[in-house]
């Protein structure tokens, strides 16, 4: 009898040697039908027949050793490595911002201290040393802030500069940037089209939405970003544009900000939970979580059926969960913070990610000096999902990774139900958009 469809591709091994403590959970079970059981040893999902998820569910001695003999993956020893150089980088090229939001946990990018901008020979440094160590592979350059349009003139110059370092190391290189986008000019339009910039546009929804936290000193936030916005969303060129809404507690909607960011011309929106501010009345609580969860489910909903009447989805926070499931992601850490990406601060210090710049406990060298393979390690060392509690025994932990480094440190763990309500949802839709919307996986790699 035939048990197990696999659906998603395999992942890898992440198991942490040595884990303390009570042994964690094996599989997951998601009813349905089919049903189908998460494999959490390298995230792999299958659908199962109903005799089978039965017999799991009732945890016979059986069915549990079956699973584990079909589904085993082959012991590697554990060997000491080097963490390797990142490929990615981000310049926070301007720790300034032409924008007030009341929620920003940057502080309008000066992260407490004083507004500042990039000079050229940080920004070079920065560049230098991510394209010295590329090794032929392709790397990622970021601009963010603060607002980076407030430093043009280093923008520009650092793409110059990076593109004829990439010629030199024989590597190849992207550019992104996030912007609120009410400082564009047509000259920047060009220059984001010219170089493939992904370009991720903060904006939290319709004008009324957005404005209430988004503050322009007396013009509305939102019309100036789609005013400068309006010919890159018609005509983007080699960019790929997409929005990012803040979600604070004060509206919980999902829906209604994204159907508003694609009425002004976005194909693509996203969606983040605010978890730290230094307004706490703004930032999620314990109720919260489970009406977000419906909202985010309603969203979702909404927009699987505009990929069965136009085959795409524009709801990115359900799109790459999908095609994540499907690549089998199984991550022992939540992104690529201290690993494959770091962040340069306006001074050229080198910390874990964006989120951390000038957090002294964070900091991980500077430009004159190099970057500290010694203190990436001891980061990532002391993060492993399976060190985490109560991440080592929840059944969502290689999907989630233990949750971002700086929201957890500050903020706890409040969302863990949330995050698992969401991620079942997804694993339950993913089999149904696998079986009706195969070609919609082979549309380029999750991110």
């Amino acid at each position: 009898m035939q048990d197990f469809v696999i659906l998603g591709n395999s992942g890898v091994r992440t198991t942490l040697e040595g884990r303390m403590g009570a042994p964690p959970p094996v599989f997951h079970l998601l009813p349905g039908d089919p049903p189908s059981v998460l494999v959490i040893e390298g995230s792999r999902l299958f659908e199962v027949t109903p005799e089978f998820f039965e017999a799991l569910q009732n945890n016979t001695d059986q069915a549990r050793q079956e699973l584990l003999d079909l589904t085993r993956i082959p012991s590697n020893p554990p060997r000491e490595h080097r963490v390797p150089p990142p490929t990615a980088l981000s310049l926070n090229i301007a720790q300034a911002c032409n924008l007030s939001c009341s929620y920003c946990y940057a502080d309008q990018g000066k992260f407490g201290g004083r507004a500042s901008l990039m000079s050229h020979d940080v920004m070079r440094a920065a560049v230098d040393e991510l394209l010295r160590n590329a090794c032929g592979q392709r790397v990622t350059i970021g601009f963010i802030g603060g607002e980076p349009f407030l430093n043009r003139k280093v923008l520009y110059a650092a793409v110059e500069h990076a593109l004829t370092r990439a010629r030199e190391a024989g590597a190849r290189v992207g550019f992104s940037i996030t912007t609120n986008g009410t400082l564009l000019t047509l000259e920047d339009l060009d220059f984001l089209r010219t170089h493939a910039f992904a370009t991720s546009v903060s904006l939290d929804g319709g004008a009324a939405q957005n404005d209430r936290e988004r503050h322009a000193r007396g013009e509305s936030a939102f019309e100036l970003a789609v005013q400068r916005l309006g010919p890159l969303l018609k005509h983007p060129g080699k960019a790929r544009i997409t929005a990012r809404a803040t979600i604070t507690r004060h509206d919980l909607r999902v829906l209604e900000r994204i159907e508003a960011l694609f009425a002004v011309g976005f194909r693509e929106v996203g969606v983040s939970p605010l978890r730290t501010s230094p307004v706490e009345d703004l930032v999620f609580g314990g109720e919260d979580w489970a009406v977000f969860l419906g909202e985010m489910i309603r969203a979702a909903e909404t927009d699987w059926q505009h990929l069965r009447r136009h085959g795409t989805l524009r709801f990115s926070n359900f799109a790459i969960a999908l095609k994540q499931v499907h690549a089998g992601y199984c991550k022992p850490l939540p992104c690529g913070s201290a690993a494959s990406y770091i962040s340069v601060s306006a001074r050229g210090d080198y910390f874990s990610c964006h989120r951390t710049v000038d957090d002294p406990q964070y900091r991980l060298g500077n430009t004159s000096d190099g970057l500290s393979s010694d203190l990436r390690e001891d980061f990532l060392r002391a993060r492993h999902v399976d060190l985490q509690q109560p991440c080592s025994s929840c059944w969502a932990r290689y999907l989630c990774g233990g949750g971002c480094h700086v929201e957890v440190l500050r903020s706890g763990r409040s969302g863990c139900d949330y995050i698992r309500g969401w991620l079942e949802y997804c694993l339950r839709s993913y089999n149904q958009t696998l079986r009706e919307f195969p070609t919609f996986f082979s549309k380029g790699d999750p991110s």
